[in-house]
């Protein structure tokens, strides 16, 4: 008579065998997801709540094997996600032809939010916030910022420090941006003199700006310039 009421020796010998391999693939599928789990303080929740779930239920395999898709799935959605980022690279000429000896490349930029709307280009009007910080003798300093009221100028004109111009390309309206702009590309040479408030800052200084694309004239709807806004965030 076999183990296995009603199969034969055999079978039996043979389905205790599939039964072991199933349940060694169970607990490296969780000892994976422990590991997992470790990435993502959401994972770490589901992955606790899932072995005290099996400890006191005593879930049987085939009940376990229902329960660890599920639990993958939600850790994976739990992984945090990056925005998009890169480095400006040299403009080289104008759209003139001539040489640009103004944008010559290097600012690091990162999306803080993705815009939705229109895509500024050269020449065009447009609206910005922003703020402006460098740090000077240890000491955070704000250069300049709009406070939420946007200031208009001419895209990739040079109106504004190049690294302002290399930045804002490739946004989109709604977008916000962040900058890491070398001092060759923001006030270069010329120093900034002291305001009240806030000494000055010595020339060929780092800086860190945050921009907003608020409007493009021509471009984007003027009724929807705020709804753009709202859905960007």
């Amino acid at each position: 008579m076999g183990l296995i009421a009603g199969t034969h020796p055999v079978h039996a010998a043979a389905a205790r065998k599939r039964s072991a391999k199933t349940f060694l693939a169970l607990v490296a599928a969780c000892i994976c997801l422990s590991k997992l789990a470790q990435h993502s303080s959401a994972g770490a929740f589901l992955a606790a709540g899932a072995k005290q779930h099996v400890e006191e239920t005593r879930l049987s395999r085939a009940e376990a094997a229902r329960v660890l898709p599920v639990i993958a799935i939600m850790g994976a959605a739990a992984a945090p996600s990056f925005a998009e980022s890169g480095v400006t690279t040299a403009w080289k000429t104008r759209p003139d032809g001539s040489d640009d000896e103004f944008h010559m490349g290097g600012v690091e930029w990162e999306d803080i939010v993705k815009g939705t709307g229109s895509t500024p280009k050269i020449g065009q009007q447009i609206a910005i916030d922003f703020q402006i910080n460098a740090t000077v003798n240890e000491r955070e300093i704000i250069i300049d910022e709009t406070k939420d009221k946007p200031r208009d100028f001419r895209f990739g004109v040079g109106q504004m420090i190049a690294g302002f111009d290399e930045g804002v390309l490739g946004m989109k309206t709604g977008g916000v941006r962040k900058l890491k702009i070398p001092g060759r590309l923001a006030f270069g040479e010329k120093a900034v003199p002291p305001a009240p408030g806030r000494p000055g800052i010595p020339k060929m200084t780092d800086v860190v700006a945050v921009v907003s694309l608020v409007f493009i004239p021509g471009a984007d709807d003027v009724y929807q310039a705020g709804v753009l806004d709202v859905e960007a965030e």
